[in-house]
């Protein structure tokens, strides 16, 4: 597919649609990069260890 074809896709497509392109191509380009593996291990380090937040504690500061 030819960056014409992509872009026209991505015209066509709806908000919601566009933003998970956008949030999965930025995933992409991290998941290239080693630091962010390092990244994503500790965290799920601190998440096992119990560090974690609600949801609800989440919505809070929204």
């Amino acid at each position: 597919m030819s960056t014409t074809e992509l872009k026209a896709v991505v015209d066509k497509a709806t908000p919601e649609e566009r933003l998970f392109l956008e949030h999965y191509l930025a995933h992409l380009r991290r998941s290239e990069d080693p630091r962010y593996a390092e990244e994503l291990a500790e965290r799920h380090r601190d998440m096992d260890a119990g560090q974690k937040v609600k949801w609800s504690e989440v919505k809070r500061i929204q």
